[in-house]
């Protein structure tokens, strides 16, 4: 009875320091080239298998009073092989005036999803 408790605690404890290593491994890596109403965002694949990436989400908060001015979705439906990367530029045409944005970036494949912020003044 004794083993077996002390050899769940092991397992506990070791999944427990595990489970974040999981979560910071990404799959897609996001970059983002934000400036004015548009931003060019880079997808690459870092796994070695194909990723299916369904569709990329695109905010846009104030600087200044972290609302949210603007929100746009891009439908992809792509498969990226392994290394490959995807480019694309997703814009907000009615932004409104604001002393800074900060973009926000979502991707949704089928590993899950990443995603990426950006700053600009």
């Amino acid at each position: 009875m004794k083993f077996l408790t002390r050899s769940m605690v092991v397992v506990v404890f070791l999944s427990a320091f595990a489970a974040p290593v999981l979560a910071q491994n990404p799959n897609v890596a996001v970059r983002v080239n934000a400036s004015g109403k548009c931003a060019k965002i880079n997808l690459r694949n870092l796994r070695t298998t194909t990723i299916g990436v369904s569709y990329v989400e695109f905010w846009i908060y104030d600087a200044k009073t972290c609302k949210r001015i603007c929100a746009t979705r891009k439908v992809l439906n792509q498969k990226i092989k392994s290394c490959d990367s995807v480019d694309l530029e997703l814009c907000c045409p009615n932004l409104p005036n604001a002393s800074g944005y900060i973009y926000y970036v979502r991707v949704h494949h089928s590993l899950g999803t990443n995603e990426e912020w950006a700053f600009s003044s």
